[in-house]
């Protein structure tokens, strides 16, 4: 286990905070009230659209989720067009699944921004608990369908050799996959500070997903010398997102603004590239946080302490914006 991937799990620690709070099991769920047809619709990516991967630890105590977005909308010149949101497990290895509509989820729906939800169900998907994490999950979309939230679902985000083989998530991607697919579209969500070859590993295949995505910051490129190409064709035709970007994902590495803009700039023309081949293009969030517990915002934009690089990074998140949104 190298730092990167240290530090990296710590950043997922302090993710999961707002969205495990007040999560609750959902096998109570009420389901009717859903139409038949947008249960039976076929999956599809919406819109490419890009936001932030986002929570409130970054703002002042008391700061209401609209107020926060106010505040990233103001700070960044742009208005949040998706947001990344962390569903994880209980301390029994069981998926945590809400049960009713959250102040987070509320005002997502309000604002029509596009959630990417990531979920984590049970890995055995041969348990009596894995049949009842279904049924929940289930629930939770039939729930959040019924709201009208428009969003695309990962089954474990950045999936690795940390916590499964490649072939045990093949068998959680063939279990609990139809069951997401009935109500949102799928995507696989690979770790960008992990191998390539492992990204090809855990691919399930095109004919289980309806779009890909990476989570890839600044030294996944300039340290590691990964890119963007193989997720590309392992998505052929699909849609293809970076669920999340930024300066860092490790306590032990921040840019200078030359790799910063050589980081950015890539990003930029390597999605408006494909766009230009007429191959579709997925979100992309922002991580608005700290790449750790103890660390303050390396990758801050808004909130109470942005990092030394926000400037910089908001002129280059503005540039990504406009290419992708395709705004004048």
């Amino acid at each position: 286990m190298d730092s990167l991937t240290t530090n990296n799990v710590s950043r997922r620690a302090v993710l999961m905070g707002g969205a495990a709070l007040g999560a609750a099991g959902a096998a109570g769920l009420v389901t009717r009230g859903l139409p038949a047809a947008a249960q039976a619709a076929p999956p599809a990516i919406p819109r490419s659209r890009v936001g932030a991967t986002f929570d409130l630890f970054p703002f002042k105590k008391g700061t209401t989720w609209d107020q926060a977005v106010d505040d990233w909308n103001s700070r960044t010149g742009t208005t949040m067009r998706c947001w990344k949101v962390y569903y994880g497990q209980d301390k029994n290895g069981h998926g945590v699944f809400p049960a009713s509509i959250s102040a987070q989820i509320h005002t997502i729906i309000k604002r029509d921004i596009q959630a990417l939800i990531s979920v984590k169900p049970t890995v055995d998907t041969t348990s009596a608990q894995a049949r009842t994490d279904r049924a929940k999950l289930r629930d939770a979309l039939i729930m959040f369908k019924s709201h009208k939230l428009i969003a695309e679902v990962c089954l474990w985000q950045e999936v690795s050799s940390r916590y499964m083989t490649a072939a045990q998530y093949h068998a959680y991607v063939q279990y609990y996959g139809p069951t997401i697919r009935r109500y949102y579209p799928l995507v696989f969500d690979a770790p960008g500070y992990r191998m390539p070859s492992e990204w090809r590993a855990f691919n399930p295949g095109r004919e289980h997903l309806d779009g890909y995505a990476l989570d890839f910051y600044c030294p996944d490129l300039i340290r590691k010398g990964h890119d963007l190409a193989p997720v590309f064709d392992m998505a052929g035709d699909l849609p293809v997102g970076v669920w999340e970007i930024g300066n860092t994902a490790s306590s032990g590495f921040m840019p200078t603004p030359g790799q910063l803009g050589t980081y950015m700039t890539y990003l930029t023309t390597a999605l408006t590239g494909r766009m230009a081949e007429r191959l579709p293009v997925g979100s992309v969030a922002w991580y608005n946080g700290p790449a750790d517990a103890k660390q303050s915002g390396q990758n801050e934009i808004a909130g109470t302490h942005p990092n030394p690089l926000a400037p910089q990074d908001i002129r280059n998140y503005r540039t990504l914006y406009k290419a992708v949104n395709k705004v004048p």
